[in-house]
């Protein structure tokens, strides 16, 4: 019926618009905190986004919730990286930090305004989103770590606590940008030291 199809055309025009506007605010919000993240605010990334404010205001709250919602889609990316790779054992989880530093090239600034007063684990076990995902997208490739290295599969949840520390966002972009170490030297000596830590962690326990 002609009613009908109106309808649906408008609330497919709805959602279209909907995506839309989230895609923009999330890519103004990555532009800003690239270009200048002491002027991160809704206001900024409305105007950058060339959205209104109440508009913006009606898919994300705050200025951190933006950021949230960006900041997981990046993770997803990692996570969908890790699920379809093919590698096993030290090499997967050497290619998934090898995309990790990939994506903290590109999307490292917005990741590292978004903090939180609660550690890792408790984020974990409180179902935070992006700690999930980012707990998807290491399991796989830490759990085969582990094997190679002869360490019981119990510390998953330690190894990737451990993982959290050490693969950082802000520590990594802070010895790229502030030492001589090159890229490759850093994924070198990060990795040679969280396998230090995981032997570490397993004598001590």
């Amino acid at each position: 019926m002609p009613g009908q199809r109106d309808a649906r055309r408008e609330e497919d025009k709805l959602r279209s618009d909907t995506r839309r506007n989230r895609r923009r605010l999330l890519e103004a919000v990555g532009e800003l905190a690239r270009e200048a993240p002491d002027q991160l605010t809704m206001q900024a990334v409305a105007s950058r986004a060339e959205i209104g404010p109440a508009t913006a205001y009606r898919y994300y709250s705050t200025v951190d919730d933006v950021l949230a919602a960006y900041v997981l889609s990046v993770v997803e990316e990692l996570r969908d990286y890790s699920a379809a790779s093919t590698a096993e054992g030290q090499p997967l989880f050497d290619s998934v930090v090898d995309k990790w530093v990939d994506l903290l090239a590109e999307h490292g600034p917005a990741l590292v305004q978004l903090r939180s007063r609660q550690g890792y684990l408790k984020r974990l076990h409180n179902g935070n989103e992006i700690i999930v995902a980012m707990r998807d997208a290491w399991a796989r490739p830490v759990r085969e770590l582990l094997d190679d290295l002869g360490l019981p599969g119990e510390m998953l949840e330690y190894a990737l606590f451990l993982n959290n520390i050490m693969y950082d966002p802000r520590e990594i972009q802070d010895l790229l940008e502030e030492t001589d170490l090159s890229r490759r030297e850093v994924i070198i000596r990060l990795t040679e030291a969280y396998r230090g830590a995981l032997r570490g962690w397993a004598r001590a326990g």
